[in-house]
């Protein structure tokens, strides 16, 4: 019954995303190279907020105390969040207009990169430290134009049960201009609150497969946790208080304490 009811899911919602792709991506290409950066947030937003509609996907937005909800933040700011699953760009997108950070692999995904490009999205070619600096440049010129611009610090897809370790070499911009860096959380659970493995993207597992397990799930709720704007002379004293205000609001552990204290229990000292 669970394998029929997961096809069913699937035959109904995968007809619709793709739909939902191909208009956003015709969208794109005719009518943005027209359009300012308002209109085009505006689009963007119900573009995002009708492909979580479609996959299934309830979002959530729970600002911490003393932070604002994402649509409230007004002039440039360096978003970070924790990253789960590709759909967490959408999720931000449709509350909050913000240019993401993205490795260069997935411009070359089918139709998903040519739309992520359109959208403004800045992609970093790993490994070449000319490249981080140029993107940084990049991140500054939009910082300073009031744009807001999002970092997943971990650099990769986690489980979604800790935190990795953050990466600070793009908060250098947001330090130099002077905007403020949100700490984001994103969590996913199912409709009722219990655990979900339809979110999980990590290891070996591609697009394709994600994509599928998305769309055969009963449903999923989806969490942003907007905190306090956090400060630091540098930027690994930035992204040290914003990983920690994160685990602290998420309730999730530090990857690098989970791996010293599996050490400890081996035996390691």
């Amino acid at each position: 019954m669970n394998r029929i009811a997961r096809t069913l899911r699937i035959a109904f919602r995968a007809p619709l995303a793709i739909a939902l792709l191909i208009a956003g991506l015709a969208i794109v290409i005719l009518v943005f190279p027209r359009i300012g950066y308002p209109k085009r947030d505006r689009i963007v937003a119900r573009w995002s907020a009708l492909l979580l509609r479609v996959c299934g996907v309830r979002l959530s937005e729970r600002p911490a105390p003393g932070a604002a909800p994402l649509g409230q933040l007004r002039g440039g700011a360096l978003l970070l969040a924790n990253h789960i699953n590709w759909i967490d760009v959408f999720l931000v997108l449709s509350v909050s207009p913000s240019h993401f950070v993205a490795k260069m692999e997935v411009s070359r995904w089918p139709v998903v990169g040519a739309l992520v490009a359109g959208v403004g999205t800045l992609f970093v070619e790993r490994g070449r430290r000319r490249a981080v600096h140029q993107l940084n440049d990049r991140i500054e010129n939009m910082l300073r134009a009031e744009r807001r611009v999002a970092v997943f610090p971990e650099g990769t897809t986690s489980d979604g049960q800790r935190l990795l370790q953050f990466h600070g070499n793009l908060v250098e911009p947001a330090l130099q201009v002077g905007v403020p860096v949100v700490p984001v959380g994103v969590r996913y659970t199912g409709l009722r609150g219990e655990p979900t493995d339809a979110m999980n993207f990590v290891g070996e597992m591609t697009l394709g497969e994600s994509v599928s397990r998305l769309l055969g799930a009963p449903g999923v709720l989806a969490e942003l946790h907007p905190l306090p704007p956090v400060t630091g002379h540098t930027r690994q004293e930035v992204v040290a208080r914003a990983r920690q205000a994160m685990a602290e609001r998420l309730g999730l552990p530090l990857d690098d304490e989970m791996s010293e204290t599996l050490r400890k229990a081996r035996g390691g000292g």
